[in-house]
């Protein structure tokens, strides 16, 4: 028996998260004739480098409650905060930050919206609905939005022709979805793993195709819609796990075989340049610096956790306050 170590923090999980799968998943080898085999990246010249990471960080920072008297009926809500933006990184040019937005929202869980009287000091929440009234339709409903906001400043990217790296999966049936069809440089960034995407015997070859960063695996299908392939970003420690520092990327098969292939390419040699260290990221490497970088700067965009939450109560204790007045009149 051996035992490893995460390279992630307990806080983040686990990034290796694949359960015992006898028959393992459907992924067909569409490169090296049907053979899972191995690539070494090919990375441009720094100076040639063009390309964008879009991502997005929310925060709940109120829970709410909306109760009718007149009919007893209780319907939860949340008041948060999302941000959204890119960081591009172009040739020897510093790396930049790029139309990031902050946006809050107060979404109530499957009843009509009920809106927040603004507050000083820019304090402003949108008002939605959920589709459900489960307690964590709200939640889902702020991350929604969120994506949402990222699918269309990826967009924005792709349609200037810029390499475009989305945080995750490709959802074909969800944000992601209207991009299937275009042959658009759009591609998905997975940093954990929670199924076997290829059958058992391949599967099991994956850590030892990538054993170094800058290597990828042969390209194979998910689904009709989408082409993926693993890469490592970063380099295995002696008491981590064989699956340490693998990623996996996707594109849209619109994007035809061989442009995928070149990209896989390209992304297998350009990537590990920007792997996150340990002493920076509780998700190192693959986590990647700018990524990173992004992450923090959207966070403080989004201003002080405290301040939000008191924000938000203030704009009830208002409501309240309005709703007694026009009680005793």
């Amino acid at each position: 028996m051996t035992v490893f170590v995460s390279e992630w923090q307990p806080s983040y999980g686990e990034p290796n998260q694949m359960s015992d799968d006898a028959d393992g998943g459907a992924g067909a080898i569409v490169e090296d004739d049907g053979v899972l085999s191995s690539h070494r990246g090919r990375a441009p010249a720094l100076d040639q480098v063009a390309l964008a990471y879009v991502d997005g960080v929310r925060r709940p920072e109120a829970l709410l409650w909306h109760y009718d008297e007149r009919s007893g009926q209780e319907v939860r809500g949340l008041a948060g905060a999302f941000a959204y933006g890119a960081v591009r990184i172009d040739g020897r040019a510093p790396v930049r930050f790029e139309a990031c937005q902050v946006e809050r929202v107060a979404v109530w869980a499957g009843a009509p919206p009920q809106a927040l009287p603004a507050m000083a000091g820019g304090w402003r929440w949108r008002p939605l609905s959920s589709d459900s009234d489960d307690p964590g339709a709200p939640l889902r409903e702020l991350e929604r939005q969120m994506s949402r906001r990222e699918r269309e400043r990826a967009l924005e990217l792709a349609e200037k022709r810029l390499l475009t790296i989305v945080d995750g999966t490709l959802r074909v049936g969800g944000q992601h979805g209207p991009l299937r069809d275009r042959p658009l440089p759009i591609v998905g960034y997975v940093k954990s793993h929670h199924r076997h995407l290829l059958p058992p015997a391949e599967h099991a070859r994956v850590p030892a195709l990538v054993a170094e960063p800058g290597m990828r695996t042969s390209l194979f299908t998910l689904g009709e819609e989408r082409l993926s392939a693993y890469l490592r970003v970063g380099p295995r420690s002696r008491l981590a796990s064989p699956w340490a520092g693998v990623v996996r990327i996707e594109m849209f098969q619109s994007l035809g075989r061989e442009r995928a292939a070149a990209l896989a390419d390209e992304l297998a040699g350009l990537l590990p340049r920007f792997a996150g260290v340990p002493h920076r990221d509780p998700r190192a490497p693959q986590n990647l610096q700018p990524v990173g970088a992004l992450e923090r700067h959207l966070r403080r965009l989004m201003g002080a956790s405290a301040l939000a939450t008191r924000a938000a109560r203030d704009a009830v204790a208002r409501m309240a306050t309005s709703a007694a007045t026009g009680d005793a009149a």
